[in-house]
């Protein structure tokens, strides 16, 4: 089949405008560049031939590259719910560190460590189990006694304070 010229000029134009936002929406969720990247192709890859065929219409591309994202993310909860990850820490870190040129990781890390220490215990756990464990937030949500929305909306407030306090120490500026 040939894909007309217009219409790979005008997904070249939307995957470039498109990436950046796909990209970090999708790193947010999964905190991992690698798996970022992969699953931002994936949803580019995936959405392409509905876009060419003319499946959507031009003025909801947007929003359904953005639904195939979520799609994406929702497909990948559900993958490692069936078969969770176990990772052991001290392996992990163990190898990291015979690689070597991880000075700035480590100083991150100590960094974001400390900050978590003025955090409140809820919020220190929440962030705990959702960013570092990876727990689902149903599981969290059992846990620690609350119903899933408490729970996100109690991840996006410690995520925001924890930055805060990243910021006040001048973490972020460049």
């Amino acid at each position: 089949m040939m894909i007309p010229p217009g219409v790979t000029q005008d997904f070249e134009a939307l995957f470039k405008d498109l990436w950046p936002e796909i990209y970090r929406f999708i790193y947010y969720k999964v905190q991992n560049r690698e798996e970022a990247e992969e699953l931002t192709q994936d949803t580019f890859n995936r959405v392409y031939p509905k876009i060419r065929d003319g499946q959507v219409q031009q003025e909801k591309i947007r929003a359904y590259v953005f639904q195939a994202a979520r799609n994406m993310l929702k497909d990948l909860w559900r993958k490692r719910a069936r078969h969770p990850k176990v990772v052991n820490l001290e392996e992990v870190q163990e190898s990291r560190l015979s690689q070597g040129g991880l000075e700035n990781e480590q100083e991150d890390r100590m960094v974001v460590m400390e900050a978590m220490k003025e955090l409140s215990e809820d919020y220190r756990e929440v962030l705990v189990m959702r960013i570092v464990e990876g727990y689902p937030v149903k599981e969290v949500a059992r846990k620690m006694n609350r119903t899933p929305g408490a729970v996100r909306s109690l991840q996006f407030r410690a995520a925001q304070h924890l930055r805060e306090i990243l910021e006040e120490r001048g973490y972020f500026r460049g």
